[in-house]
Formats: structure tokens, C-alpha cells, sequence
């Protein structure tokens, strides 16, 4: 069975992981479907800095 995060766009999932930034298995899928798609793919639909932030949130949840 598909997860809801399988299931939404890179776009939607995006949206779900700002609007829930303790949530982390969505944030493991977001990352899980960055490795996927090829570099040069990546850079054209991620906000640098949203994705800066929601990384230093995360490498902090984490440390806690």
C-alpha cells in the first residue's frame, strides 16, 4: 500500500512538509524523493532558502 507521501507531487509534498516541520516522516520522504530525481532537476522546483530552513530545523530536532 502507498503511502499518502507516495502518492502526493514534489509540489504538494513540499507544501505538507512546511505546514508540518516536525513531521518526520514526511521530511525523510521529501528527501528520499530529492535523491531520486537527477541534480539538474532539483534545483528547478526547490525554494533554496525554504529547503535551507527546513534543514536547519531538522538537523536541530535531531540534536535534541
Amino acid at each position: 500500500m502507498k503511502s499518502d507521501f507516495e502518492l502526493m507531487t514534489m509540489k504538494e509534498l513540499q507544501k505538507y512538509v512546511l505546514e508540518h516541520r516536525n513531521d518526520q516522516a514526511a521530511f525523510q520522504a521529501l528527501m528520499d524523493r530529492v535523491d531520486a530525481v537527477p541534480q539538474n532537476q532539483v534545483y528547478g522546483e526547490v525554494n533554496a532558502q525554504e529547503f535551507s530552513v527546513l534543514l536547519e530545523q531538522s538537523r536541530h530536532i535531531k540534536s535534541e
